[in-house]
């Protein structure tokens, strides 16, 4: 605790004495300097020099490695969402749909993602019938292991 209060009484009294020649330069050149406002730009001045000197003498940082991904896809909800809701909206609607429908069912069971895969080759848009079957067969899958 000494040494930190006598690293800020160092401080305080170098800003003093700072402060104390600066306003007597600004008198000898005549700047006709007021007391009060120049304590309260001095004492500006000399917080913000001690906060950049603080800040240049920190300690660099280290980042913890992220928290690992759930396998239960709870995460990805909302983007399969915004991928679904996406290929319902656009007038030439992309393969992100079926994508994720073949990397679902590949985690799931292989044999499924690859058949799901060859019938969902070449098409544009998916029917909501036809995501409701992939789905119900992706969760079959999941229930019979």
């Amino acid at each position: 605790m000494s040494r930190l209060s006598s690293r800020w009484s160092g401080r305080v009294g170098g800003g003093v004495v700072l402060a104390a020649i600066g306003y007597a330069v600004a008198l000898w050149l005549d700047f006709e300097p007021r007391p009060f406002p120049y304590a309260v730009w001095a004492v500006v001045v000399i917080a913000m020099t001690y906060l950049v000197i603080d800040t240049a003498e920190a300690p660099v940082s280290h980042w913890q490695h992220p928290i690992p991904r759930r396998s239960d896809r709870v995460d990805q909800v909302t983007s399969d969402l915004r991928v679904l809701s996406s290929h319902q909206h656009a007038d030439h609607p992309s393969a992100a749909l079926a994508e994720r429908l073949v990397a679902l069912a590949r985690g799931r069971d292989p044999d499924l993602a690859a058949e799901i895969q060859r019938e969902l080759a070449g098409r544009d848009r998916i029917r909501p019938a036809d995501i409701d079957t992939i789905l119900t067969r992706i969760e079959e899958s999941r229930d019979r292991r």
